[in-house]
């Protein structure tokens, strides 16, 4: 492979500092994905500049769904960065492996980042020692949440960077040649759909009030949906929805709408 493009540290430096407010650009629909673009965007009209077409389908990669731990993202836009510059230099040919490699780092990477900043580690330790010594009246127990939990943060995203990329020159010749990427995309679509039938169990709830007289008997429908799959008009919405944001472009505000909509009818006149 020719290498076209320099990416020098004063590149990834700007990565660095637009990656920090990763999570201003925070929404419900497609989670960090408008602040992940701003960030691979100086490497992105670098490598882009002479390929419109090229750039087009860079951002329209990178403006889908993407959320994990903000302290450790920085690692996978550091390697996304690297397999960019590779796929320019390969005239714009690995953009679905780009896309499946940031897919398959979402989940793992998040275990970790969670684990190290958030459900403990770095933020448990910042408030024990900061509420500790403020509560006996020292103020330094302000500044020292600020710094214990902060100082690991600025590490992790300016060396998340530029090891990533770094380590991104090279990540794709090496899973290539041992197989491991077709692991990982299997892996994460094993993963996310266990994940999609366990959230929609846990927090969708739909059912019908609806009975079935016939002659003397009554039929629950309910009873009978049940019998036939635990929470089946649940996952049945689930994926129509899903259907209709992936295939037909619906809205999710629109959906929502809808189903606040449909939700209040339907519950009104006793159906659900």
């Amino acid at each position: 492979m020719t290498k076209k493009f320099d990416i020098t540290n004063n590149d990834l430096n700007k990565m660095f500092w637009r990656s920090m407010p990763i999570e201003l650009s925070y929404n419900s629909e497609r989670m960090h994905n408008l602040l992940y673009v701003f960030t691979l965007t100086p490497i992105l009209k670098k490598i882009y500049a002479d390929n419109p077409e090229g750039m087009r389908n860079a951002l329209k990669r990178h403006v889908e769904f993407y959320n994990t731990t903000p302290q450790i993202e920085p690692w996978v836009l550091g390697i996304t960065a690297a397999l960019e510059v590779q796929n320019a230099e390969n005239d714009d040919t690995m953009g679905e492996t780009i896309t499946a490699v940031k897919t398959g780092l979402m989940g793992p990477i998040s275990v970790i980042g969670d684990t190290l900043f958030f459900t403990s580690g770095f933020r448990v330790m910042a408030a024990s020692v900061g509420a500790t010594l403020t509560i006996s009246g020292n103020p330094l127990g302000l500044l020292l949440y600020f710094l214990i939990f902060n100082v690991p943060n600025y590490v992790c995203h300016y060396y998340g960077i530029h090891a990533g990329y770094k380590l991104g020159t090279s990540f794709i010749e090496k899973i290539m040649a041992s197989g491991l990427l077709q692991k990982i995309t299997d892996v994460a679509l094993i993963v996310g759909m266990m994940v999609l039938g366990t959230l929609t169990s846990s927090y969708v709830y739909l059912s019908t009030n609806i009975r079935i007289v016939y002659d003397q008997a009554s039929i629950d429908l309910q009873a009978i949906l049940d019998g036939i799959c635990p929470n089946l008009l649940p996952i049945s919405v689930t994926l129509l929805f899903a259907w209709l944001m992936r295939k037909k472009n619906v809205n999710a505000t629109l959906l929502m709408i809808i189903v606040i909509v449909v939700g209040i009818v339907l519950g009104t006149i006793g159906i659900i």
